[in-house]
């Protein structure tokens, strides 16, 4: 049977900093436990706030149709199976820990979601709970309530290039600068160049990645769109839908996406050349380079540095693989 398409956020333009508001005046909210403020116990192994944030935590049973999306939304791909898997967890698991929302400062009374969008979503689809134990933050603005979400699902290893590239899109949309979110993302300029690969794709390619998130990471993205760029629109979107039809591996993409860049005029004969030395030696078979030399105490560090500035010109960073975390290891148990 053939999986139902994932649902999306969808990018929308971002608001600006959300003000706080006192919790008196906030509505009465149902309570579904007696005092749950004061009697929710907090594990220890419970994501916590950012540093800087107010130590007194605000815990307040809030009903679902009072919570609303992040525009800023650190994930952006929701298939069906995800939100029927965190329906099921709740219902026999109950919620584990609390969600987190800010005030909606364009209505009040209402909240704006930050961490446990699935666990709403769950909620509401699958008639779960009609409310939900949320710790609500009055210091956060919308950008860093956003920032919170994604370091909060980044510890969880759920998200995929996908999302994480579509979230950088959005704060650059809502005027943070790439460079300021790759250094506060930990990324390379390189990795953070093939994040912003997906925001240049054509509809067509991007609907593909949405079907196969996993599948498409961002040096798959850059790939596509180096092909996209030179030879087309159809010959990316072709070469896509092989590579995820037959679920070929990344290097064969790569291959694949040279030879439309760099087609042969014709067959000829693969140069080869070897050079040996008394510390080492050079080989060259072909477009493949090998090197294995012994390198004094005094030269290493500028011969390091020499070499891996020569190779940043030629070599394919891999986007980094999330490691996968059994789900009894995961910190809070959901999102």
């Amino acid at each position: 049977m053939a999986k139902a398409p994932p649902k999306l956020s969808g990018l929308i333009k971002s608001g600006t900093v959300v003000p706080t508001v006192p919790l008196h005046a906030l509505p009465d909210m149902p309570a579904a436990r007696p005092a749950a403020a004061e009697t929710f116990a907090v594990a220890s192994d419970t994501p916590r706030p950012p540093t800087g944030m107010a130590h007194e935590r605000q815990l307040l049973q809030i009903n679902l149709e009072l919570i609303d999306p992040n525009p800023l939304a650190p994930r952006e791909v929701y298939t069906s199976e995800m939100i029927l898997q965190r329906a099921e967890n709740l219902r026999t698991q109950g919620q584990h820990d609390p969600i987190h929302v800010i005030p909606n400062p364009s209505a009040a009374g209402r909240f704006i979601i930050c961490d446990g969008w699935t666990r709403v979503q769950a909620c509401r689809e699958h008639k779960v709970f009609d409310s939900l134990l949320a710790e609500i933050h009055l210091d956060l603005s919308l950008e860093e309530s956003a920032w919170f979400g994604y370091e909060q699902n980044e510890c969880r290893q759920q998200h995929c290039d996908f999302d994480r590239a579509m979230f950088y899109e959005k704060l650059i949309v809502a005027g943070e600068s790439a460079s300021d979110i790759a250094r506060r993302a930990k990324l390379s300029k390189t990795l953070m160049s093939f994040y912003r690969a997906y925001a240049r794709l054509p509809e067509d390619l991007l609907e593909l990645v949405r079907q196969h998130p996993d599948k498409f990471g961002a040096n798959a993205a850059y790939q596509l769109l180096k092909v996209y760029e030179k030879c087309g629109q159809r010959r990316a979107v072709s070469l896509a839908n092989k590579f995820a039809a037959e679920d070929q591996p990344l290097r064969w993409l790569s291959n694949q996406a040279q030879a439309l860049l760099n087609p042969s005029g014709g067959k000829s004969a693969s140069p080869s050349k070897q050079i040996k030395y008394s510390n080492g030696y050079y080989k060259q078979r072909g477009d493949v380079f090998e090197v294995s030399i012994a390198v004094p105490d005094d030269k290493r560090l500028a011969f390091a540095t020499a070499l891996e500035n020569l190779l940043d010109t030629v070599a394919v960073v891999l986007a980094p693989e999330p490691e996968k975390v059994p789900a009894a290891e995961k910190p809070g148990g959901h999102d």
